[in-house]
């Protein structure tokens, strides 16, 4: 037998069988032969149709239906329907049926009612509540089936705002800034500015934003030279004194005798180095005023040739004897040349040694305190002299920033919070200057739309911009996102109805109606006799429920319907009884364990024929509305009964085993 169930995939070849049974069990007319070409060619190209898709599975393996509600009361026909495929109804009048077709096409059924009595179809047609007649179509609409799924989508989610953005207009999304751009903005605009408290940091940004670029950057670059070497200085031990050096210098004061301490320093430290590895000089007594003169006058005497004599000796040499005496050098007296230069060369560092003293007082520096400090002092000097070029290079610069620039650079203190204020510009930027900058993007996307059509989304972004406030913004733009779409849906939605209007005016005017007003689902019934249906089946999706009116006098091939809709509602009404031959549609329905109904116009139980087994009570389906009467009394076949349910209930009250009319399983 052919496994036909929904999850797996059949044998195209076993259905193609089996739609070939069910057409050859009838008349084969006409437009049964053309809905048999139409289907087997869709079976074979892989395009089975739900419908018989689950008849085929249901004659294959029975199950039972789904039982009524928990709470006991019956389950209403648009239950029974969208739970289960196959629903054989009885005992229904046309008042009745149009009541419940009414409430079908209202949660979204699309229902194909068809018949071969084309009065009976007049009757439920005429009989169905003129609320519901814009749904009611003479053809199937002209879109596609994905449109019109799309459309009816747009309508249960946008069709009831869909007025709601009239006249509304959205920015471009490249009118919108971009969220990093507009968050460093904003950082930038909150950001406190170091010495924000003075007058510079106020003042500075707005001249350094006049400027070009090549003068800004030389600014800058003077600013950092006077921000380093400060902060060299400030790790120096007596860093306040050089600090006030420093200050002297920019103004001029003491610049003579810092210069020639410079030097001085410069110049012991490297004799001190080169003089290091000669003789080592001892002096024994202070000399007289004038004795290292005498000694130098000595010291040239004999570099010009003179000779130091033990009789007869030079006046030079008598005059620097006594004087030579008072000195050890390598712990002897002194009486060679070699001897009095290092003695020369002792009185000239000591010279310096107190000149380099009177000049450390003088300029309130720290004294040296033996040769080894002179290395570290120079440099020390060297950097207080290349820290006061640097400040007053940015006192010229910052004179010179503007005509009658209103920065002053007066001493130290101000020369170091200008360069702090041009510092942190070059790195960080104006707050202020930011601030306008997200001024300028607020006014840009203000203006982005006319005056007066801005959504409120849009207006959200604005006031987030002006407020600084990157988070509201970022959530502006989804809102943004979300609003854009709406519109897109809206345009879409506008769109669909107008060419669904173009074939089927009422309907659409009905479904935009039924959007406004918040109705759950967008059906429509389109009455068709049996003949033409069958001639053109529509393509798949494009309905979702078959009924068909006089199925008890019906035979199995008016199950090829089956393929128009993937559910089949069988209503069994006052028709001649088909000749039982076991290929009735409706001995075929019970053997796919089809749900039977029975409605309230009918309250007298089916008389099964004689050969059918014991019937079980159909449920009466209720309709929303009055009772219309008793109607007669048809012979309906009643559900066929498996064995008795066991105490436990578990067992299947419906057949188990598979219909004739199934599909046989082909074997490989």
């Amino acid at each position: 037998m052919l496994d036909g169930r929904v999850s797996e995939t059949p044998d195209p070849e076993s259905l193609v069988a089996f739609v070939e049974r069910l057409a050859g069990s009838g008349s084969r007319g006409p437009a049964v032969r053309a809905a048999t070409s139409r289907i087997t060619g869709e079976v074979r190209s892989g395009r089975i149709p739900a419908g018989l898709r689950t008849l085929a599975a249901s004659l294959e393996s029975p199950v039972p239906p789904q039982s009524e509600a928990d709470d006991g009361r019956p389950d209403s026909l648009l239950d029974v329907v969208g739970g289960e495929p196959l629903v054989v109804l009885s005992g229904v009048e046309a008042d009745e049926l149009a009541r419940a077709l009414a409430e079908l096409t209202g949660y979204g059924m699309r229902v194909l009612l068809t018949g071969h009595d084309s009065a009976r179809l007049d009757a439920v047609r005429s009989a169905l509540p003129a609320a519901v007649a814009g749904r009611v179509v003479d053809r199937l609409p002209a879109l596609a089936p994905s449109d019109l799924s799309r459309l009816r989508r747009l309508l249960a989610t946008v069709g009831a705002d869909a007025g709601s953005r009239a006249g509304q207009q959205l920015p471009e999304p490249s009118d919108l800034p971009s969220p990093a751009d507009v968050a460093g903005c904003c950082e930038r605009a909150g950001r406190t500015v170091a010495g924000a408290e003075t007058a510079e940091a106020r003042v500075v940004p707005g001249l350094l934003r006049e400027l070009d670029a090549d003068r800004r950057d030389a600014v800058t670059q003077v600013a950092r030279c006077v921000r380093r070497s400060l902060g060299i200085l400030a790790e120096a031990p007596d860093a306040d004194r050089l600090r006030e050096v420093v200050g002297r210098l920019v103004h001029g004061g003491l610049r003579t005798e810092f210069e020639e301490l410079q030097g001085l320093a410069a110049r012991q430290r490297d004799d001190r180095a080169r003089f290091a590895a000669g003789p080592v000089v001892e002096p024994l007594e202070p000399l007289p005023d004038g004795a290292d003169d005498t000694i130098r006058g000595y010291l040239d005497f004999l570099e010009a040739g003179g000779r130091s004599r033990t009789y007869f000796r030079p006046q030079a040499q008598r005059d620097a004897e006594p004087a030579l005496s008072r000195f050890r050098v390598d712990g002897d007296t002194p009486h060679t040349l070699d001897h009095v230069a290092a003695i020369v060369n002792h009185l000239d560092l000591a010279r310096r040694d107190d000149e380099i003293a009177r000049l450390c007082t003088a300029l309130g520096l720290a004294l040296p305190r033996s040769a080894e400090d002179l290395p570290a002092m120079t440099e020390m000097l060297d950097r207080v002299a290349a820290t006061a070029r640097s400040v007053g290079a940015l006192r010229h610069d910052v004179l010179f920033l503007q005509q009658d620039s209103p920065v002053a650079v007066p001493d130290l203190p101000a020369a170091e919070r200008v360069a702090v204020a041009i510092v942190d510009y070059d790195e960080h930027g104006d707050p202020s200057e930011a601030g306008d900058e997200l001024e300028r993007l607020a006014a840009g996307l203000e203006s982005a739309v006319p005056v007066g059509t801005g959504a409120p989304e849009h207006a959200a972004a604005v006031a987030a911009l002006r407020a600084h406030d990157p988070a509201a913004y970022t959530t502006a733009l989804e809102e943004l996102g979300r609003a854009r779409r709406e519109v897109a849906d809206r345009d879409e939605l506008s769109a669909l109805l107008g060419e669904l209007a173009t074939t089927a005016p009422d309907l659409a005017r009905a479904w935009a109606t039924d959007a406004t007003a918040g109705t759950p689902g967008f059906g429509l019934l389109h009455p068709v006799p049996v003949q033409r249906l069958l001639s053109a089946l529509p393509p798949a999706d494009a309905a979702d429920l078959v009924v068909v009116l006089g199925a008890g006098a019906l035979q199995a091939d008016d199950l090829l319907l089956t393929t128009a809709a993937p559910r089949l509602l069988a209503v069994v009404g006052s028709e001649s009884r088909a000749a039982s031959s076991g290929t009735t549609l409706v001995e075929v329905l019970n053997q796919a364990s089809a749900r039977f109904l029975r409605g309230t116009g009918d309250r007298t139980p089916a008389v099964p024929p004689a050969e059918a087994p014991e019937p079980a009570d159909a449920p009466i389906v209720p309709v929303p509305a009055q009772q219309t009467g008793a109607g007669p009394a048809l012979e309906v076949p009643a559900p066929r009964t498996g064995p008795p349910a066991s105490a436990t209930g578990s067992e299947s009250l419906r057949p188990s085993t598979p219909s004739a009319m199934a599909p046989a399983v082909r074997e490989d």
